[in-house]
C-alpha cells in the first residue's frame, strides 16, 4: 500500500513538472519566434501601418491597399474580381462594402467575419503579447509539412475561435496557419502559407500570403510597407449610404416656424417650435419635433431607404392619434418628395386622407417642409402647413 501511495505521488508531481516543461517550451519557443521577428522592443514602438501591395483572385490580380493599427484596427481598399471591396474593422465591430452579396450599401460584420478580421488586424502574429491579450496556446508537437520541420501550436482566442500555427524549427517564423475563415459571410476552415520574408526598419514580414479556403485561393503580395504614419480614424466608421448621405443636412438642432394657409392665399403663424434630427443608427435619420395648434402633437420621423424599391422611406408617429403611417419618394433635383398614395394597410383604409411631405431650398442652415393633402388620390395636392427650418 505504502508503494502505492509513493507511485502515485511520484506520478502527479511528473506530471506536473512535464506540464511545467511543455508550457515552457511553449513560451520559449514564441519568444524566439518573436525575436526573429524583429524583437518585442521594436513591434512595441509602432503604433501604425500602412500596406501597399497587389491582391490576386479569382486569377486576377490587382492593387490593394491597407491600414492597420495598435488598437486592434484595420480598413482595406481592394479590387475582388470585378468588383471594388471596402472593409473595416474597428477592433470590435465592423463593416463592409462587398458587391459580391448584391447590394452597394455598407453592412456590419456577422461573428465569423469580426473572427476572421482579428486575424487580418494582426501587425504580424497573434503570438504577440498574447498573455496579456487573454489567448492560450498548446504545444502540440513537432509536424513536418512537405519536408519543413515544424513546432505546432494551438492557438485559442477570447472569442473561443481556434489555430493551429506551424513555426519553421530553423527560422522560427511561420510557415502555415490553419483557421476558421469566411466565403460569402459563412464559415469555413482555411490554410494560410507564409513566405518571402523581409526585414524593414529592422522588423521582419513576410511580404506573400497565400490563403486557401473552400474553392478559393488568394493570394496578397506586399508591395511596401510604411510604419508610424497618421491615420484618419474616420476610416474605421461604418459610411451611410449614398441615399442616406443626401440626408445628412436634415441632422442638428433647429428653430422650426410653422405656417398655415390664412386667408388671400396668405399664410399665418400656427406655432413656433423646435425640432432635433440625429442619426440613431448608419442609414436610420430620427427626427422629433412637437407642432402645437388646438391640439400637442408630438412627431417622431423616421428617415431611411428602402434599396428593393430604390424608394426613400418615412414613417411618422403623431404622438396625439397614437399612430404611425408609411410615406414613400425620392431626392430629385434636391428636392426630397414622399407621401402614401402607394401604401394601403388594408380596404378599409383605402379612402384614408393622403399626405405629401416635401423638402427643398436646402442649404447647410435652413430649409423648407411642406405638408400637403389630397382627396383626389393624389391628383391634386392643397398645402396643408409650411415649415421654415433654422439651424440653432
Amino acid at each position: 500500500m505504502r508503494f502505492i501511495k509513493h507511485y502515485i505521488v511520484l506520478t502527479i508531481i511528473s506530471l506536473c513538472f512535464s506540464t511545467i516543461a511543455n508550457a515552457q517550451s511553449v513560451d520559449e519557443i514564441i519568444a524566439k519566434h518573436i525575436k526573429a521577428h524583429g524583437g518585442a522592443g521594436k513591434w512595441d514602438a509602432i503604433t501604425s501601418m500602412k500596406i501597399n501591395g497587389r491582391f490576386t483572385a479569382f486569377s486576377d490580380e490587382y492593387d490593394f491597399y491597407a491600414v492597420k493599427t495598435n488598437s486592434g484596427a484595420y480598413f482595406s481598399d481592394l479590387q475582388i474580381g470585378q468588383h471594388k471591396v471596402k472593409e473595416a474593422f474597428n477592433g470590435t465591430t465592423g463593416w463592409t462594402i462587398d458587391p459580391w452579396h448584391d447590394f452597394v450599401f455598407p453592412r456590419e460584420l456577422n461573428k465569423s467575419e469580426i473572427n476572421v478580421f482579428f486575424q487580418k488586424a494582426e501587425f504580424f502574429t497573434p503570438f504577440y503579447k498574447y498573455k496579456e491579450r487573454g489567448f492560450k496556446v498548446e504545444l502540440l508537437g513537432k509536424k513536418n509539412l512537405e519536408g519543413v520541420d515544424t513546432y505546432a501550436i494551438k492557438l485559442t482566442r477570447p472569442n473561443d475561435f481556434i489555430e493551429t500555427w506551424y513555426l519553421d524549427v530553423t527560422t522560427y517564423l511561420e510557415y502555415k496557419c490553419e483557421s476558421k475563415w469566411v466565403d460569402f459571410a459563412s464559415q469555413l476552415s482555411a490554410e494560410s502559407f507564409f513566405d518571402d520574408f523581409r526585414t524593414i526598419e529592422g522588423l521582419v514580414i513576410p511580404f506573400y500570403t497565400e490563403r486557401m479556403f473552400g474553392q478559393r485561393d488568394h493570394i496578397t503580395v506586399i508591395g511596401n510597407i510604411e510604419f508610424n504614419t497618421i491615420i484618419d480614424e474616420n476610416i474605421f466608421k461604418m459610411p451611410k449610404s449614398n441615399e442616406m448621405q443626401k440626408l445628412a443636412f436634415l441632422a442638428g438642432n433647429w428653430n422650426v416656424k410653422v405656417e398655415a394657409p390664412g386667408r388671400n392665399n396668405t399664410w399665418r403663424i400656427a406655432d413656433q417650435t423646435s425640432s432635433d434630427a440625429q442619426f440613431i443608427a448608419t442609414n436610420n435619420l430620427q427626427q422629433n419635433i412637437s407642432v402645437s395648434e388646438y391640439y400637442v402633437q408630438p412627431m417622431i420621423i423616421n428617415y431611411s431607404f428602402y434599396q428593393e424599391r430604390n424608394k426613400y422611406r418615412l414613417t411618422i408617429y403623431n404622438g396625439f392619434s397614437s399612430s404611425t403611417d408609411l410615406y414613400e419618394g425620392t431626392f430629385v433635383d434636391g428636392v426630397l418628395t414622399a407621401d402614401n398614395t402607394s401604401v394601403k394597410y388594408n380596404d378599409a383604409e383605402s379612402n384614408a386622407a393622403l399626405l405629401q411631405l416635401s423638402i427643398y431650398n436646402i442649404t447647410p442652415n435652413a430649409f423648407m417642409m411642406d405638408i400637403k393633402n389630397s382627396a383626389d388620390k393624389g391628383a391634386t395636392w392643397t398645402p396643408a402647413y409650411k415649415l421654415s427650418y433654422s439651424r440653432k
